[in-house]
């Protein structure tokens, strides 16, 4: 008989048990529950530091996927994880409630931002128990230092008025969108913001980026904003551009807010408006007097400019702006943009949008295209901004004469028209100065294109009609 080696029988029993008591950590690592559900580990492909954990119960009636980050950070780590579970207890205590009927719930991520000082996740869910389905996102934004979950009130020095900078810039963002199922109540500027509302929010290299949701639409509204704003009220750590510059690519925002709302207290919507609107220049003499006839009636106007003409008289355009008028983009050169190649009408858009921005620093938001030529082609590149035409033309470019053109435009003004004009010719800019005084004697105000779409979503909110 061969004698026993107990040596060696002694490394296979402690091999076997280690082996067992591997698959019994991998199992335990695995396992969610007792129904049929896993846990697994895969690397998050944006951010290389980040894996991604995915909860996964494979059940036609009553299964789920529920996947978060795991960033190697402790307490975030923790934090969401937490979150995840009571999601998904929140949906399988909501499933048995219904017998076991067919649902499903699904729960995925995506990191926004994630700097030396910050990170920001969004969560995306998608639920149906019993035919009811719920879709919607929440977003959180973590230190890094602190690993702790930011609201807005962690960002800001306690003594400063930044709530009421943002309350502001919101109802200008949002009293421009078009959308539908824009709140009333989030956007009455009477009724400033809370704190709650701002607490979805990214703090990006140069911009603090919100995204605010509305009373009554699962609609979210991205407004990104310059940090530049709250120079003296975003703490030093949040305003730091080298903390909050994203580890692998900082997205940059298509609109920024760039500078405060224009207050307009001094426009009365219970009082007729109108809005002058002068294409084709700037010119250095012509829009100089009409922007000094505009001053002495307290009135102001929009300037649809070509970018071939800003870039030789920049010092018009900072006059318009520093007077309160508005600034559109009007192409480059004037041509029927219908007729371009995609390319062609690309260019045209942002050289405008470049000149303006070099000559003021900041971009239209406005653009009327030449003619009111508009199609599919070219609306694919005016990406947020609006397109403005008119409801007055008096052909001031083909009839050169003062009185004409004068007799033209108030015969049919009224209330809410937006008039057509040019600042190039000597002729319309005589015959502006005596429009702009007879529209101001008969009480009319005179306004820029967004302070009139303003003054009409004042009007809807408070019930307020004007009688001619």
């Amino acid at each position: 008989m061969r004698k026993l080696n107990y040596k060696k029988v002694f490394i296979f029993l402690f091999c076997l048990t280690a082996a067992v008591g591997t698959m019994g950590l991998a199992i335990k690592s695995l396992a969610f529950d007792k129904k049929r559900t896993v846990s697994a580990y895969t690397t998050d492909k944006n951010y290389p530091e980040a894996d991604i954990q995915t909860y996964v119960k494979d059940n036609t009636k009553g299964g789920y996927s529920a996947s978060r980050p795991v960033l190697h950070l402790e307490n975030i780590d923790r934090q969401l994880e937490a979150y995840i579970k009571k999601e998904i207890k929140d949906y399988e205590k909501k499933w048995k409630a219904s017998d076991g009927k067919a649902s499903e719930l699904n729960l995925t991520y995506t990191i926004l931002h994630f700097s030396k000082q910050t990170i920001t996740i969004s969560f995306d869910k998608y639920e149906q128990v019993e035919g009811k389905k719920q879709s919607g996102t929440q977003i959180f934004t973590y230190d890094i230092p602190s690993q702790q979950k930011l609201s807005i009130e962690d960002i800001f020095a306690t003594d400063t008025d930044y709530l009421s900078v943002l309350s502001d810039i919101v109802f200008e963002e949002l009293t421009q969108k078009e959308e539908e199922g824009i709140s009333n109540s989030l956007i009455k500027k009477e009724n400033k913001l809370k704190a709650a509302n701002f607490n979805s929010f990214s703090v990006f290299k140069n911009t603090l980026v919100f995204y605010v949701k509305t009373d009554d639409s699962t609609k979210t509204h991205t407004i990104a904003i310059k940090k530049d704003l709250f120079k003296d009220s975003l703490l030093d750590s949040y305003q730091s551009q080298d903390l909050n510059e994203d580890r692998v690519k900082e997205w940059q925002p298509k609109h920024i807010v760039a500078k405060l709302p224009v207050q307009n207290e001094w426009i009365d919507p219970s009082k007729k408006v109108i809005a002058l609107t002068f294409d084709d220049g700037p010119h250095p003499s012509h829009t100089m007097s009409i922007l000094e006839d505009l001053k002495k009636y307290d009135g102001h106007a929009t300037f649809f400019v070509l970018g071939s003409r800003v870039q030789h008289y920049p010092e018009v355009l900072q006059k318009m702006l520093q007077e309160g008028n508005e600034i559109g983009n009007h192409s480059w050169d004037h041509p029927q943009l219908t007729r371009l190649s995609k390319n062609k009408i690309e260019d045209q858009i942002e050289k405008t949008q470049d000149a303006v921005k070099k000559a003021t620093g900041t971009e239209p938001g406005l653009v009327r295209p030449p003619y009111g030529a508009i199609n599919h082609n070219v609306r694919e590149y005016m990406e947020d901004m609006k397109v403005s035409l008119w409801d007055v033309d008096p052909e001031d470019w083909k009839e050169r004469n003062e009185k004409k053109i004068v007799n033209k435009v108030m015969s049919k003004a009224k209330d809410g028209r937006v008039i057509l004009m040019h600042d190039i010719y000597q002729t319309s800019a005589q015959a502006a100065g005596k429009i702009i005084k007879q529209l101001y004697d008969q009480g009319y105000q005179l306004v820029t294109i967004s302070e009139l779409e303003k003054v009409k979503k004042d009007r809807e909110l408070s019930g307020i009609t004007i009688s001619e």
